[in-house]
């Protein structure tokens, strides 16, 4: 057979190669019941074969389950006088702005109450208040949608469609039930005879599943370990699985995985994606329609009977999004289960697979029925459907007073959705579709017989394991099994973060033992004893804050999961606590091996190998309890302020910075809730049980060579020492000095149990009350300061609006789409036509190891004027060829020819081009103005005037009909805009810039019919400036296909299939023997001919390749080049790389950064309670410091402690650090916004306000509190000091971030960096104790060295030390001499002072006199050595920031064009 004939995909797409990888792969089955004739298959077939399996083995094949709805009503928060304001720091500093912002909204509603006395959807005050249970709505609420009546029989499949923001969501979510977010719910939702919500459906809420429009995934797993996964929580109990007709027994639960796995991808044809990640905006995986793909493959795992798919065709090509219609008609036809679908641009091809369809506007239902009568329905009412037009497009345009078209003789037409509602109401439909729900409410036994039949098949399914009240379908153990696997791969996945713990943990093991390196048996190691134990126990603590930023960012996906009951949230936390198991035993074991023996602990293998069990068990608590954290928040910030504070209480109250003795009892109670504390204890108490100890100077009294001689009197200056001895028992001084006791070692191993199992409960119950997906509610917010909307002139003429702010209503005339036209063309300033050519495009990148080509020789064009339309299936490669083509690739090979009006690329390029990434990425804090205002003035070119730049963003804003959301804060999806809204500002930002080359990429993906009709119209005037425009685009009506002039039609693998006029097409495909019925629409039949059944195998890449059309295509390039050329007016490239000068890109960015923390309200405060918290706790645990030899340690451990303020506060500016560089990276670096050393510049400078007030307020809680000297020339230093602190921990952790891949990783580097810092300051361990090859050069090197010396110098340089009894060295002189004259030489070289000189008995000597004697052993012989340090700790901070530029530097690739 010739190659070149030969099929090389399946019916499905897959290659035979793949398929018989699969197959070797899978478990093994009989041949029989595994393989599938590859032409033939389909899934109705395979939903049939299921079927007949079970019915052999005496189960019903299908059951049946119906839905009504009645009379349901949705209320929600927002109306007209209350407006959900974004948190801003105004509100706190400035309170009077919050009464000024509500006077607006105030005078607004009057307003609005005015014009609309009618309005039934929003709360008034003359509808009271309903008692508590009553329908009705209560004040500041309104109907999110009102009075929805309907039911679906089993079987039946339902379209739900509405212009964005009408409602459709809610509604799907309410059919699901999952409306425990919202203010109220009025109505039933009834799924047979039971009730959503109520505790009977409880058991069998897996029957019901909502899916999000939002794709949510671990990023890590691959296709199969995701969907493996899902089965494994899905499988069938033996007796309702299939039997082997060669064993005769039930296949197992591996083979019946195996098999439903590929069954769901083949039925969307995503096998080939099997071993490929399913990625995100960051990790690169499958492509956006395949993830969306594998989003709903995920759902069919569940068997659900009864599933909402919200937006299911969003980023699909037209031919998946019908394929996924025709599986959702099989589905019901086949197991008899209803399917309800909302999405936007509907073909006819789609739209015909429904029963029903419901159509809502504004939150009102203005027709709901029969879907073939929906359209005669309208145009019923005078409103016109054009022939091709999709009729889901037609049904919602007819609310659109622009874009409507009414019939002769039909003048008054309902215009409003009330008016909609109120005639649908009175309708004929309306009267039978009511009938159907009076019917099945009165038929209880018919729907009381479902339940049984449903009740009966899921308790066929389930494990006789599983708990009976919960709706899982498979045990709590199999959960948890499943759940081990998949934490395992998660992590494996991820290898930089994992890797990165075993590194640090093997550095700081190998870093602490050499800093501590054979810690002599003397009274001076005592100390060092106890901070080598601490670091042991400490760093592994500061390793697991980085499972906070995990935890939090592993909720979307785990919210999803419950929602389709797949398993008990709390399964995963103990999985994860069982993974933690031999993970953290082996990480601990070659951290502890290194650090306990190179440090010289007692070389026993008891003590070792307790020494390591402690600190696993403290290190599993604790990682448990910080997860615990994470789980618990739905706002990151408010999980980092928690986690910091539980990590300073317990660092603080863990016996080592605050000896126990020294613990004030209104705080000491921490340490019994502490797992470091009973760490510490019981690991020192091995340590030093029976240890005996030399004394050695400074403790040792007399010493010296004049003292030399033996028998001369001596005493040991410490804690526990018996008079008269120059030796001490290390029981005895850690019972004196720290109140540690070997007897509590056993018990406080199970009390560390104890505390471990209390945390794996708490977080079990937090991520139980986890809310699933889709359960919470969508809010907009909007910015105090703007607030515009509320502030238009009265005497404006009202046209209601398609967009709600915030009840659906503008108070500011609306242009008309001819005056926009006629802004456009007045503003247009493109000059010149542009054209843009590439030519044998090849982009080829590493994947596993291996070259994988992703364009294979791609050539085209795009005229000055016209629209190229850039098609395919999902995968094809059409956003590659999009980023290959607009300069935003940073990695991979790129050949071949690209060139703008026949010349290479400018430096310009970028800039000049507008790029609409499939991506929404904007800055959440901005609002919709600022944003656009933004890209408008930085993106420009610079000759052009800042307030003609502004008026052109007015111009855009009502085109897009932004106007009624311009104050509106961005957000996330769930609490910012939505979807749709979000799109519209995407396309925005780009429009605004005036580029001379357009890219969009999917600009419609997400828009309902009329908002892509408009869209592409707008292109069309764009290019009649002699723009040229390049768009990808999905599910296009046959109307919208044909706004495009050209067509460039990829297949898989980036191989080109036709390129050339949209028109001509059919008839190229007509010429390669394909038949074209007239009546299809060509953007789904075309898809469907390359890539689906209609191509009947043929390799249409090649046959391109060989026809004479590309023959002509290349020659027509060519002479393009040429004559653009020749023709290129060259003078209008200005050679700037960046529109803006320096000096407007930093002062524009800076502001934005300002205003970003303005708003961020969570952000700021969080770090201003964590100094606030931080300070007061360190000044209630030292309060008021005495003046004792013991009082010298915790004086300087309280000045130390505010250094332990960074940790908490850095893990919360890394996260927003590093989600700033993504978006600058993934859109304004490579759009030209403005440099990265701008910045660089804004994120630093927007910082230093709060910085100060940060150091304010820990010195105000803490400074006096410890009993500080308020002396100005102690204190101002010391204040002093503490800014340039908060500056370099600042510069430190954004140099982090700044390199960083992604948050987690950057948590994980923390520790190790300040633990080496912490380490080499000289506090943890004395500078006389480093080990040489430290002390003299990183000892010099640290910041932290300076950092202290301007902290400790001044407060304690002068401060008089006056020792308690217990901490004088007592000996009794030699005979005939007074304390004073045996100590006389002593005095002239030693420290401290003799208490009582005149004694000739008991003297008592006291090791330090002055603090300034205590600072030398430190390093710190002179008072200028505090300056010094301010000095240079200055210094530092200007490096710090200079890393965080290099660093970001080194991290940025520069964009590839074609070589």
């Amino acid at each position: 057979m010739d190659p070149s004939t030969e099929k090389p995909f399946a019916a499905d797409g897959t290659t035979r190669s793949e398929e018989a990888t699969l197959r070797s792969e899978a478990p093994s089955v009989s041949a029989s019941y595994a393989e599938k004739d590859e032409e033939r298959w389909t899934y109705g077939a395979q939903i049939q074969a299921d079927q007949a399996a079970l019915e052999a083995r005496g189960l019903p094949g299908t059951r049946d389950l119906s839905l009504i709805w009645n009379h349901l009503s949705v209320r929600g928060v927002g109306g007209a006088d209350d407006v959900v304001f974004a948190p801003d720091l105004g509100a706190i500093a400035a309170p009077w702005l919050v009464a000024k912002a509500n006077k607006r909204v105030e005078a607004y509603t009057a307003r609005r109450r005015e014009r609309d006395p009618h309005n039934k959807m929003v709360w008034r005050p003359e509808m009271g208040t309903p008692k508590k249970g009553e329908p009705g709505l209560r004040k500041g609420q309104r109907y999110l949608f009102h009075d929805f009546s309907g039911s679906l029989s089993p079987g039946e499949t339902m379209l739900v469609v509405g212009r964005p923001g009408s409602g459709c969501t809610t509604f799907l979510k309410s059919l699901a039930g999952l409306t425990g977010s919202y203010a109220g719910v009025e109505g039933s939702v009834q799924y047979g005879a039971l009730e959503a919500g109520s505790k009977e459906m409880k058991s069998m809420s897996g029957d019901v599943a909502f899916v999000a429009e939002n794709d949510e995934h671990d990023p890590n797993l691959t296709v199969s370990r995701t969907m493996d996964f899902a089965l494994r929580t899905q499988t069938p109990a033996e007796g309702a699985r299939a039997l082997d007709p060669e064993t005769g027994k039930p296949i197992t639960p591996e083979q019946w995985q195996h098999k439903t796995k590929l069954d769901v991808l083949r039925a969307f044809h995503i096998e080939h994606t099997l071993p490929t990640k399913v990625g995100d905006s960051y990790v690169r995986g499958v492509s956006g329609g395949e993830r969306k793909r594998v989003s709903l493959a995920e759902c069919l795992t569940t068997g659900a009977q009864i599933t909402m798919w919200d937006g299911a065709t969003r980023g699909l090509d037209a031919s998946t999004a019908l394929a996924f219609a025709k599986q959702c008609r099989t589905i019901s036809d086949e197991a008899r289960k209803i399917n309800v679908v909302s999405c936007y641009q509907a073909g006819n091809g789609i739209y015909a697979q429904f029963d029903k369809v419901t159509v809502i506007a504004d939150g009102q239902v203005i027709y709901y029925g029969p879907r073939a009568e929906a359209r005669g329905y309208f145009e019923a009412l005078g409103f016109v459907h054009m022939d091709g037009a999709n009729t889901a497009d037609y049904l919602t345009a007819v609310t659109a007073v622009d874009e409507r078209q009414i019939a002769e003789g039909f003048e008054n037409v309902p215009t409003s959705a009330a008016e909609f509602a109120a005639i649908y109401a009175q309708s004929d439909v309306a009267r039978r579709m009511r009938a159907q729900v009076d019917g099945m409410l009165a038929d209880r036994a018919a729907r009381e017989s479902e339940t049984e039949q449903e009740r009966a098949y899921y308790a066929s399914h389930r494990s006789k394991y599983a708990m009976s009240r919960f709706s899982q379908k498979v045990s709590f153990g199999s959960q948890m099994k499943a759940a081990i696997v998949k934490d395992v791969q998660q992590r494996w996945g991820d290898q930089w973060s994992f890797w990165a713990r075993q590194l640090t943990t093997i550095v700081m093991g190998l870093v602490n033992g050499s800093i501590f390196y054979m810690i002599p048996a003397t009274t001076t190691g005592l100390f060092l004893r106890c901070g080598v134990i601490f670091m042991m126990v400490l760093f592994p603590t500061i390793l697991a804050f980085a499972d906070v930023q995990a935890s939090f960012e592993g909720r979307g996906v785990l919210g999803k999961h419950k929602a389709w009951s797949l398993y008990r949230p709390s399964a995963v936390l103990l999985a994860q606590t069982i993974v933690d198991l031999p993970i953290l035993g082996a990480q601990i074991m070659l951290y502890v091996v290194s650090t306990y023996w190179m440090a010289g602990l007692q070389n026993l293998a008891g003590n070792f190998f307790m020494c390591w069990l402690f600190v696993v068990v403290c290190t599993l608590s604790l990682t448990t309890l910080f997860r615990t954290i994470g789980y618990s928040f739905n706002v990151y910030n408010d999980a980092s302020k928690v986690s910091g504070s539980v990590f300073t209480f317990f660092v603080f109250y863990g016996g080592f910075s605050i000896y126990t003795p020294s613990m004030h009892p209104w705080l000491s109670w921490i340490r019994w809730i502490n797992p470091i504390y009973y760490s510490m204890e019981a690991i020192i108490a091995n340590e030093l049980d029976n240890l005996h100890v030399t004394c050695a100077a400074p403790q040792l009294v007399p010493y010296g060579t004049p003292y030399a001689a033996a028998g001369m009197p001596s005493a040991c200056a410490i804690s526990g020492a018996v008079a008269g001895q120059d030796y001490v028992s290390g029981t005895a001084w850690m019972e004196a000095a720290l109140w540690f006791y070997k007897r509590h070692v056993w018990r406080n191993f199970g009390i560390m149990i104890a505390l471990w199992f209390i945390f794996i409960v708490l977080g079990m119950s937090m991520l139980e009350w986890l809310p699933a997906q889709g359960s919470t509610q969508d809010v907009t917010l909007f910015a105090r300061e703007g607030s515009k909307v509320f502030t238009r002139d009265e005497e404006d003429d009202e046209v209601p609006g398609p967009a709600a702010f915030p009840d659906g209503h503008s108070i500011r005339r609306k242009p008309t789409r001819q005056d926009l036209e006629r802004q456009l063309t007045a503003q247009s300033i493109h000059r010149v036509g542009t054209t843009f050519t590439w030519k044998n495009l090849t982009y080829t990148v590493q994947a596993d190891g291996k070259d994988k080509q992703l364009l294979d020789k791609v050539s085209g064009y795009c005229k000055a004027g016209t629209i190229t339309a850039l098609m395919g299936s999902s995968g094809a490669g059409k956003t590659t060829l999009m980023d290959v083509l607009a300069a935003r690739k940073s990695e991979g090979v790129i050949t071949g020819e690209v060139l703008l009006n026949g010349q290479p690329l400018p430096i310009s390029f970028q800039r000049t081009t507008g790029y609409c990434e499939q991506l929404d990425v904007h800055l959440p804090q901005a609002t919709v103005r600022e944003a656009l205002e933004f890209s408008a003035l930085l993106r420009q070119p610079r000759a052009i005037p800042d307030d003609e730049k502004l008026e052109y963003v007015e111009t855009i804003m009502d085109l897009l009909e932004l106007r009624n959301i311009e104050d509106a804060i961005i957000g996330e999806p769930g609490a910012g805009l939505g979807i749709e809204q979000r799109k519209r500002l995407n396309i925005g930002v780009e429009l605004v810039s005036k580029p001379s080359l357009l890219f969009l990429d999917e600009p419609t993906s997400g828009l309902d019919g009329q908002s892509s009709y408009m869209i592409v119209s707008f292109l069309r005037k764009l290019a009649a400036t002699g723009q040229s425009i390049l768009c990808t685009i999905h599910q296009p009506s046959a109307a919208l296909f044909a706004g495009f002039d050209q067509l460039l039609l990829l297949k898989a693998g980036g191989r080109t299939v036709y390129f050339g006029p949209t028109a001509d097409m059919p008839e190229y495909f007509q010429s390669q023997g394909i038949t074209w019925p007239e009546d299809v629409n060509p953007a789904e039949y075309m898809i469907d001919v390359v890539s689906g059944d209609l191509g009947k195998g043929r390799d249409f890449a090649q046959v391109w390749l060989d026809s004479p059309q590309y023959t002509k295509m290349i020659q027509e390039l060519e002479e393009i080049k040429a004559d653009s050329a020749q023709h290129a007016v060259h003078a209008t490239e200005d050679g700037f790389e960046f529109a803006a000068s320096t000096s407007t890109q930093m002062r524009l960015v800076t502001i934005r950064a300002s205003r970003q923390l303005y708003r961020n309200l969570e952000y700021v405060m969080n770090k201003c309670i964590l100094h606030i918290v931080t300070g007061l706790v360190v000044g209630f645990s030292y309060w008021k410091i005495g003046n004792s030899y013991a009082d010298l340690q915790n004086r300087l451990f309280a000045i130390f402690a505010f250094v332990l303020v960074a940790p908490g506060v850095i893990v919360q500016t890394q996260p927003k650090f590093i989600a700033n560089r993504d978006m600058f990276e993934t859109r304004e670096k490579k759009a030209k916004f403005y440099s990265w050393k701008v910045f660089c510049f804004g994120e630093i400078v927007a910082e230093v306000p709060y910085l100060l007030i940060c150091a304010f307020l820990f010195w105000a809680c803490w400074y006096n509190t410890v009993g500080l000297d308020m002396s100005p020339g102690i204190a101002g230093p010391v204040f002093l000091q503490m800014i340039f602190y908060e500056f370099l921990y600042t510069g430190i952790g954004q140099s982090i971030a700044a390199y960083a891949p992604n948050a987690t990783f950057a948590a994980l580097v923390l520790p190790i960096v300040m633990s080496g810092l912490l380490s080499f300051c000289g506090v943890m361990i004395p500078y006389g104790a480093i080990t040489v090859f430290w002390r003299y050069w990183l000892y010099y090197l640290d910041p932290f060295t300076y950092l202290i010396q301007g902290l400790v110098v001044f407060p304690m340089w002068d401060q008089e030390v006056v020792c308690k009894a217990s901490e004088m060295g007592s000996f009794d002189p030699p005979s005939n001499m007074t304390c004073g004259e045996y100590l006389t030489t002593f005095m002239t070289y030693a420290t401290g002072y003799v208490d009582n000189p005149d004694a000739t008995s008991g003297c008592q000597y006291c090791g330090y006199a002055k603090g300034s004697e205590y600072l030398a052993t430190m390093n710190m012989t002179r008072h200028i050595d505090g300056w010094k340090g301010i000095l240079i700790t200055l210094l530092f901070c200007c490096s710090s920031y200079a890393l965080v530029f290099l660093l970001l530097k080194l991290r940025s690739k520069k964009t590839k064009t074609a070589a």
